[in-house]
């Protein structure tokens, strides 16, 4: 096991620096007394700095969760290529996640900026326990919560490196000298740290925090994915019982919402934006991803969330709030009507004319406002996964139902066509480019909103062609009970207890309304992650710590495009003229980069099927 320096930069040494000063003398002040060098040991004089040094930390995980100005940032490529979403359409070729064979290398952005990241809040948890006993704390509760969070951040960061590349160097305590001699120790023993760290921060943490920083139960949560993985990469049932376990707690204190909750509940009083607050067609799925009610003293169901307006970080103008962009919502102003419903008078698409009764202006809030289409759901996330066959007949899950937690069709807003005012969709726009095709898919509400109520109208957007409709504040959910249900089928299933796997995934099923499973595989188990994690999951994490032939033919099958010859994974879609084989990789391949910077050692080797 190695030590690494990470350079904090600005921000960092700001932190570090930051010192408290007490009452002296005008002249004693004004007196230079500059230190020789300024170190770690000398510049850490309070417990806050080093609880600052850990904010800095959570900050740097948030940027998985939140995007930047114009949609960009890894937070929309954690499922990028997979069976779930990809790059939107009209990008080159090489530039869509689901082509591997040319936006997938050691060279490629992806894999870097996620290794630098979790290395990054490694460095900082490293930097605070080496201050942990240099420092006066108020009482040792603060400490204790401190050592805990710490071992979290550190842990949850090794766990996603060790799902997303497997072997990897071992940083385990901060260094100010330069290392360039790094080994790849096994992934098992990257799997035993993420362990021990989220061992330590349960046993640490308190049970109740306030939002945005990590308490027992994600710690808890995130111990039981640990040892899923660690169990898979070393077929040792036992590890699958104690996930359970951890799932188990999870769940019983952290309860599924199933009842309507919140400020848009029935029986609410009050408006927002002149529409009233009580929305009666809502269901209680909606409800949990209202901005209000993401942080509610009544929603059990949150376990760990990135804050859009954290107390600790100014992020923009908006007063430290981060503007969801509407990176995920369809550009439905580029849509041309199909041949068949063009009409005399009117405008070349069903959303390229908007009445006076809808604003006048493209992307009213109904269409959800003013779509980008950064990031595209693949068919399968949009549709099949919903229809009767892939989703036991059920015909009312309240996570796709429309108008309120999904829109698959939008009303036609051009008082010059006989379709006014009526839903039209993907069968009534023209297919024959591929590029705007490709596109067009559903709104889900837990992403973007459909209503005027969720628009913050002070908030004037960028550029005036944007239209009115663009700026909206959420926080973010990293982990919801929900995903603790999943864990705990899983640990079933793998150890050998389908009823009782069945039983943990119809608790989430019979919330949704949606018929009960009676017998569960690893695929019926991704499939239910996928719908009510939609947008959520990383799915990449969840794919590559299980085994390859369990994942694999998910991408086959639904990814955007396919290599394999009579796939059909996207209506009226080209597939890649690429080698026909199966995917050559198991694993995210190490960032070049860091290959070659490793002079000192030749332990820096590379992932199978991208030397």
């Amino acid at each position: 096991m190695k030590s690494y320096k990470f350079f904090l930069g600005i921000l960092g040494v700001a932190l570090i620096g930051s010192m408290s000063v007490s009452c002296v003398s005008d002249k004693e002040f004004l007196t230079e007394k500059p230190k020789g060098q300024l170190t770690v040991n000398n510049a850490y004089n309070s417990s806050s700095q080093v609880v600052n040094t850990l904010l800095t930390g959570y900050y740097e995980y948030e940027e998985l969760f939140f995007p930047g100005e114009f949609g960009q940032g890894i937070c929309y490529n954690t499922s990028a290529g997979t069976d779930m979403t990809d790059n939107k359409y009209q990008l080159g070729a090489s530039q869509h996640m689901s082509n591997f064979s040319a936006a997938w290398s050691s060279t490629t952005g992806l894999p870097k900026s996620l290794w630098d990241k979790f290395y990054k809040i490694i460095s900082y948890a490293n930097l605070a326990n080496s201050q942990m006993d240099n420092v006066t704390w108020d009482n040792e509760a603060q400490k204790t919560r401190t050592v805990g969070e710490a071992a979290f951040l550190r842990g949850i960061s090794y766990l996603r490196l060790g799902e997303l590349f497997g072997a990897v160097p071992l940083v385990l305590e901060y260094s100010e000298t330069p290392n360039y001699a790094f080994n790849r120790d096994p992934r098992k023993d990257v799997y035993d740290t993420a362990i021990n760290d989220l061992k330590t921060a349960y046993t640490n943490l308190p049970e109740s925090v306030e939002y945005g920083r990590a308490g027992k139960s994600v710690a808890a949560m995130y111990l039981a994915e640990a040892l899923l993985a660690q169990g898979v990469e070393t077929n040792n049932n036992a590890l699958f019982t104690e996930a359970a376990k951890y799932a188990q707690e999870v769940v019983s204190k952290h309860p599924l919402m199933t009842e309507r909750f919140g400020v848009r509940a029935p029986g609410a009083t009050g408006s927002r934006n002149g529409i009233a607050n009580e929305y009666l067609e809502g269901n209680v799925y909606s409800d949990l991803f209202v901005a209000d009610n993401i942080i509610s003293s009544q929603n059990t169901e949150a376990l760990w969330i990135m804050v859009c307006a954290p107390n600790y970080a100014e992020w923009s103008t908006n007063g430290g709030r981060r503007n969801n962009t509407l990176g995920l919502t369809p550009a439905l102003q580029d849509y041309e009507w199909a041949p068949e419903y063009k009409a005399a008078g009117a405008a070349d698409g069903p959303w390229k004319s908007f009445s006076a009764k809808y604003g006048g202006a493209l992307s009213p809030a109904s269409h959800g406002g003013t779509g980008w289409a950064q990031t595209t759901p693949t068919w399968y996330a949009s549709y099949t996964m919903w229809d009767a066959e892939h989703n036991n007949n059920s015909t009312q899950d309240l996570r796709y139902q429309e108008d309120v937690t999904v829109q698959t069709e939008f009303l036609c807003c051009d008082d010059k066509h006989p379709l006014y005012e009526q839903k039209v969709g993907w069968n009534h726009i023209n297919r024959s480019t591929p590029e705007l095709s490709g596109i067009f898919f559903p709104i889900y509400y837990k992403e973007t909103p459909f209503s005027e109520w969720d628009y913050d109208m002070t908030s004037k957007p960028m550029f005036g062609w944007m239209g009115t409709f663009v700026n909206f504040y959420r926080s973010r959910y990293a982990a919801r009970s929900a995903e603790a249900y999943f864990l705990l089928a899983e640990a079933k299933l793998r150890s050998g207890d389908a009823a009782g796997a069945a039983e943990a995934l119809n608790v989430v099923r019979r919330r949704a309304n949606a018929n009960p499973i009676a017998n569960v595989t690893i695929d019926t188990i991704l499939d239910e992650r996928a719908r009510e994690l939609v947008y959520e999951e990383f799915r990449w994490a969840t794919f590559l710590r299980m085994k390859p032939e369990e994942w694999k033919p998910r991408i086959y099958n639904y990814g955007m495009y396919s290599a394999r010859p009579g796939a059909e994974v996207y209506p009226n879609i080209r597939r890649w003229s690429e080698d026909p084989s199966d995917l050559k990789f198991n694993l995210l391949p190490i960032p070049q980069t860091y290959i070659d910077l490793n002079t000192g050692s030749d332990g820096m080797t590379q992932n199978e099927g991208w030397e």
